[in-house]
This record gives structure tokens, sequence and C-alpha cells, in this order.
């Protein structure tokens, strides 16, 4: 009886159902994400610019959808989530434990994606006279401002720049609602201010979806560690450039309150010191290839001399140096030695005429 969750459901079961509905919806809200990412931020089709229902907003509510759920349905699976993390640091340089690691997963994986999905989802689908709500709204401002804060508490001990990314900007836009009064005149203030929110939750999801889809096919043995590593060290950068880029070429920071703009202000002082980094890295790279090049080029130059200096007619002097066999003949000596013989030669023949 223990091991049911419910009479008649078992709890292996119903965690296997689980499993399976949460691998849907995380696969969907990459496939959609990454096809929205690329829709809006590289082909120009801003398919996010309407926040109304219609039909065009098919993919992005289940976009949206998808990625609650899969933040969601991993609350079953909240004493499981990995607490390690395939990096060149180790935890221990890092001075983290495998607690705090569990957490900051926890974090950005499961509690980050529900975030991105709350203000959209109410944003398309609640009437206005809900959204004028001043009581509603402040209700769901204090309840991310308080999860907010609990992110902030788990992120620190890793890095404060997760917060920014993952929780900055919910976390301002709600100090903004409190500020303000509603949901409704928020948007009726910044009109950009939703279709920001929108596309800030495509980089996250697309993030955060990307690296645990690879983290579990590396637990099944079907990916090696190095292509966990390579693959989240080129798609996350990625990611993060082109939504900057395009941040910056839509002007943000008049679009939006500075509630909202001091995270993405962050965020793109963040993608420049890593852009920074990654070109000094390229550069290093080269140049010490370049450099080794050279070296193996003049080391094979010298052997080549000296294979070249090589002869029978080499010798080694006494001194240690290396000369030709001529140059260790004393000729002197020698025509000495040809003069006596010669003399000698000719006596002997003297006698024997006579």
């Amino acid at each position: 009886m223990s091991g049911n969750f419910l009479p008649g459901i078992n709890r292996r079961y119903l965690g296997s159902f689980v499993g399976l509905f949460h691998a849907v919806s995380s696969v969907a809200a990459l496939v959609i994400g990454n096809y929205l990412f690329l829709q809006c931020f590289l082909l120009g089709n801003d398919i996010l610019a309407s926040s109304e229902v219609d039909n065009s907003s098919l993919l992005p509510t289940i976009f949206h959808v998808t990625t609650g759920a899969s933040g969601i349905l991993l609350f079953f699976f909240w004493k499981s989530i990995q607490s390690y993390q395939h990096s060149t640091t180790s935890l221990k340089d890092k001075g983290l434990t495998a607690k705090q690691m569990q957490n900051t997963n926890r974090a950005r994986g499961c509690v980050a994606l529900i975030l991105c999905a709350v203000y959209p989802l109410m944003y398309r689908y609640l009437p206005n006279e809900t959204l004028q709500d001043v009581v509603i709204s402040k209700a769901v401002a204090v309840v991310v401002v308080a999860v907010c804060v609990w992110m902030y508490n788990v992120f620190k001990y890793y890095g404060k720049g997760l917060f920014v990314l993952y929780s900055g900007t919910r976390f301002g836009f709600s100090l903004q609602v409190l500020f303000t009064g509603s949901l409704y005149s928020v948007r009726q203030s910044y009109p950009y201010i939703v279709n920001f929110l929108e596309k800030e939750a495509l980089l996250i999801s697309c993030c955060v979806e990307f690296g645990f889809l690879l983290y579990y096919l590396e637990s099944r043995r079907l990916v090696s560690v190095q292509t966990v590593k390579d693959g989240c060290k080129r798609y996350h950068p990625i990611l993060f450039y082109v939504f900057s880029g395009t941040m910056l070429k839509e002007k943000f920071f008049r679009r939006l309150p500075m509630s909202v703009s001091w995270a993405t202000f962050l965020e793109c002082i963040l993608v420049c010191l890593f852009l920074k980094a990654m070109i000094k890295g390229i550069i290093t790279t080269v140049v010490d290839k370049l450099r080794s090049k050279k070296e193996s080029g003049d080391r094979r130059e010298v052997f080549a001399k000296k294979q070249r200096s090589k002869s029978v007619f080499d010798v080694t002097s006494s001194t240690g140096r290396r000369s030709s066999i001529f140059e260790s003949v004393d000729f002197g000596e020698l025509s000495s030695s040809l003069n006596n013989s010669s003399s000698r030669g000719f006596r002997m023949g003297s006698v024997k005429e006579e």
C-alpha cells in the first residue's frame, strides 16, 4: 500500500506517465522555441508581436504551455534533478556543494520555466477586466517577487549573473506591477513589454531545455560527456549574442521601464565580456598554433643543416669542433715526408747503378 500514490495508482507507473509527458513537453518546447527564435530574431518575422489570441498565436501559445508544463512536471522528479555539472572547473574549485548545485539546477530547470510562462499566458488569455483588477495583479506580482527572492538566494552561490538572466526581468516587471497597480496599466504604458517578455522566454526556455536534454541523453549513455560540453559551449553563447544584438537593434532601453531594462543592460554587458573572452581565446589559439608551426619549421631547418654538414670526410678535433678531414692534415709535415722519401729513393737508385 505504501507504493501507491492514490488507491489503485502505483507510484512507479505514475512516475512513468509523468516522465513521458515531461519528455514530450520539453522536446515540444525546445523545437517550437528554436523555430520561433529563428523566425523572430534571424528572419525578422516577429510572430510574437501580437499578444491577442488569433490563428497566428497558435505556436506561441503551444510554446508557453509546453514550457510551463515542463517546469511543473519536473516537480515530480525534484529529488532526482542532477547535482553535478560537466565543466572544466570542478564543484570543489567553485566552492559549491552537490546540494547547492542541485538547487541551482532546480531553480533554472524548473522554477525559471514556470516564471517564463506566467505573464505571457495571462496577457494572452485573460480578459482586460481581469488584467485591470488590482488585487489579482498585485497578488500574482507578490508571488513572483517571492519566488525571485528564493532564486536569488539559490543562485548567489553559483553566480549572481544567473539571477539576472533567469529571473531579473520578471523580478523587475513584478515590482513595476506593484508600483503601477495592474497588469493592464503596465501594458498600456509600455506596449513593447509583453513582446519583450515573450522573446526573453524563448531565450531562457531554449537554453534550459537544450542543456537538460543533453544531460539526460548523457545519463543514458547516448552521447558522450564531451558532446554535452561542446554542445552547451556553442549553443548557449550563440543564442545570447543574437538575443542581445536584437535587443540593442530594437532599442529596448527606450521602450522598457528601468525596472526591467536594468537586467537587460547587465545581460548585454555579460555578453560583451563573453564575446571579448571568446575573441581573446581564438586569437591566443591562432597565435600559439602559428608559433608552434614556426618553431617546428625552425627545428626541421636546423636538423636539415646538420644532416647536410655530415660527410665521410668530417672529423672531430680535440677541441670538439667538427671540421673536414682536409683541415686536419698538416701539409708542411706532409711535404717534408714526401721530400725525404724522394731523396731516399734517389740514393737507392744511385747505389743500384754502381
